[in-house]
């Protein structure tokens, strides 16, 4: 019950007395004529003192009951007020920690992202680079070979010419030591030359 309830009780019991002793000196004028009328309300000593009984548990009931009720009502509902502000500060501070863990996984999934992005753009660069590398070693290798190979055709050029030549004097000798005349063998000697200047 709330205060404004018990007074109220209180109030109402009070004008309920004050109405039984404004009613008392009727009580009593009409006791002394020793006549009773019969009523819906007979006002008596009895109802006197039921009424003062009545408002004394009153004030008894407001004083040892209504009063500790009234605080444990009200601290009782602090309690649930207090329970229920500590509750939605809960589930604020919850929801405000899964906003942070959201936001956490997400820039760490966007860094995981930008990483492997990393990686793959370092190893197509390594990959062009070894690629570079190699066209850049095959055609050094190639360069040498032709290089190499060049030196072995004039070496091997120059070989046959030294053959052909040596070859050309013995047929020569042959010939001209069988039948062979001095004029023939300037005359042969002339030619073998001649051929010999325009192979090279």
């Amino acid at each position: 019950m709330t205060k404004d309830r018990i007074r109220l009780i209180a109030v109402a019991a009070c004008f309920l007395g004050l109405a039984l002793l404004a009613a008392f000196p009727a009580l009593a004028a009409e006791e002394a004529h020793g006549t009773e009328q019969p009523g819906i309300i007979e006002l008596n000593k009895t109802l006197i003192i039921q009424v003062v009984n009545f408002i004394i548990l009153i004030v008894v009931l407001s004083k040892f009951l209504f009063k500790p009720l009234t605080q444990f009502l009200a601290t009782r509902a602090d309690g649930i007020r207090r329970s229920l502000e500590e509750a939605k500060t809960a589930r604020e501070a919850a929801a405000q920690t899964q906003k942070e863990y959201e936001a956490q996984i997400l820039a760490t999934r966007r860094e995981a992202a930008a990483m492997r992005e990393s990686a793959i753009r370092e190893v197509e660069e390594e990959r062009q680079r070894l690629l570079k590398v190699s066209r850049e070693e095959a055609a050094r290798l190639v360069t040498e070979a032709k290089a190499q190979i060049e030196q072995e055709v004039k070496k091997a050029k120059a070989e046959l010419r030294e053959e052909v030549v040596g070859l050309s004097l013995g047929v020569a000798e042959r010939l001209i030591a069988r039948s062979l005349t001095t004029d023939d063998h300037r005359r042969l000697a002339e030619q073998v030359a001649a051929e010999i200047g325009g192979g090279r």
